[in-house]
């Protein structure tokens, strides 16, 4: 079956590669490859107008304020590989979304320091047929809200916000 790969397309995560990247930059950024097995990755852009009238019509729209993008990925993985040029080892992906054990020399995403700790989710699509371009989908400063864990299935449940409005596409 063939799959396009643009707003509104199906991608299969199987066909995907999930990275968890720190704020550092050059060969000094730290990053998780996630491969995934099962699951599924959504993300939510919002954005806000407000619609005034006049005298009961329909006049005016204005943008609003900016709202976060939410997320939410669950998944199986298949294998964890970690980049790191401190020579460390693995972290799990809770050690990079928590900034703890092998991670804990990571770097925010967030370039504001008083900002709460943060990484940057990159999912890279890469579908079998040759004809479609690769796709990258950066969705940036993510900060989770909650881990659920289901151990019989082997599963983690992930949802957070990005402190952007909207994500990162790139073809290639």
């Amino acid at each position: 079956m063939h799959k396009r790969t643009w707003y509104g397309a199906q991608i299969d995560l199987k066909e995907c590669t999930i990275y968890l990247k720190d704020g550092g930059t050059g060969s000094a950024q730290q990053s998780l490859e996630v491969k995934i097995g099962e699951g599924n990755l959504t993300y939510d852009e919002k954005k806000n107008m407000e619609y005034t009238k006049d005298r009961g019509a329909l006049d005016t729209v204005r943008e609003g304020d900016e709202e976060q993008m939410d997320v939410s990925f669950d998944f199986t993985w298949e294998f964890l590989k970690a980049v790191s040029t401190t020579g460390a080892g693995t972290p799990t992906i809770e050690d990079a979304l928590k900034q703890r054990g092998e991670a804990s020399d990571w770097v925010s995403s967030s370039s504001d320091e008083c900002e709460p700790y943060a990484v940057d989710v990159e999912i890279h699509y890469a579908p079998d047929c040759g004809s479609e371009l690769d796709e990258i989908i950066t969705l940036p400063d993510f900060r989770y809200t909650s881990l659920a864990h289901d151990l019989r299935a082997g599963t983690v449940a992930v949802t957070g916000q990005c402190n952007a409005t909207e994500a990162i596409i790139v073809r290639q």
